[in-house]
């Protein structure tokens, strides 16, 4: 093995090790008691005895944390779900379909792209107030999901990867006798698995670790998420941070989970994109 080969294995190992230490630590003190929590993170007895799964019986029963995941889970799955169709059939209209009007409202779409939601969401409140999607627990979950199921960066990115797919495809569909939604369901969406996926875990990521909308709309208890319910943990005495570890750790162990799945469809999507 060449000298340029170890250097750069070393350094990527380096690089790793830095980001992973902070989730190692992360994941070790959840198990320690709050005196051990405090001790010399990276050396002595601290990586030594002394695991317990208190930390996370009371993170669970103080943060409501089973509520909590719940929400998250309905909020992401109502949006990736809904929102991956949605997107995806006004993406193809873009790509395939001409109709008056479409450049001038592409352009719009793409504009969209760049406005954070903090900008909105005072207006977006007040509208998800008077439509009645905040309160009651059926309410606050369509609060929390319908604004977000069309998104414009995914109708983007989408309709990219619908522009890339060879138009002898949809025409061999053609004269298979394929409507334009057999073209769309059974041509052109399989051959953009890997933009799907990528798109969900984007969705997923953004909207599990979201906390101004739902901290706006979930003004109940059994509408909190899982964000809602760790920021409570710092507020709620006693503070104890081997709780806060413990339900950041559950907080995050889903999206780590999820990525690890998706990750061979994230890569195929980048080395598609570098090939063109």
């Amino acid at each position: 093995m060449s000298t340029k080969r170890v250097v750069c294995w070393g350094l990527s190992g380096l690089v790793t090790v830095l980001f992973l230490a902070p989730l190692l630590w992360m994941g070790r003190a959840s198990f320690a008691t709050e005196a051990r929590i405090f001790q010399s993170g990276l050396a002595g007895d601290f990586w030594q005895g002394g695991w317990s799964w208190d930390n996370y019986v009371d993170a669970w029963r103080r943060a409501a944390l089973g509520r909590g995941l719940f929400n998250s889970i309905v909020q992401v799955g109502v949006i990736t779900s809904v929102g991956l169709l949605v997107n995806a059939m006004a993406a193809y209209a873009f790509a395939r379909f001409e109709f008056r009007g479409r450049d001038p409202l592409f352009a719009v779409v793409v504009a969209l792209v760049v406005l954070p939601v903090e900008v909105i969401a005072v207006p977006l409140f007040f509208t998800a107030r008077d439509l009645g999607l905040v309160g009651g627990y059926a309410s606050a979950m369509s609060g929390l999901t319908l604004p977000f199921i069309a998104k414009a960066f995914n109708i983007y990115f989408l309709r990219q990867h619908f522009l890339s797919l060879p138009v002898e495809l949809e025409e061999a569909a053609v004269m298979d006798g394929a409507g334009a939604w057999r073209q769309f369901w059974n041509v052109a969406l399989p051959a953009v698995r890997p933009a799907l996926a990528t798109v969900v875990l984007l969705d997923v990521l953004v909207h599990w670790g979201d906390f101004l909308w739902p901290l706006m709309i979930g003004t109940r208890e059994e509408t909190r998420t899982v964000q809602i319910s760790l920021a409570n943990l710092f507020t709620q005495p006693p503070i104890q941070w081997g709780d806060i570890l413990a339900c950041s750790v559950l907080a995050t162990l889903p999206v780590i989970l999820l990525f690890r799945w998706l990750q061979r469809h994230v890569i195929a999507t980048e080395a598609r994109a570098g090939i063109k």
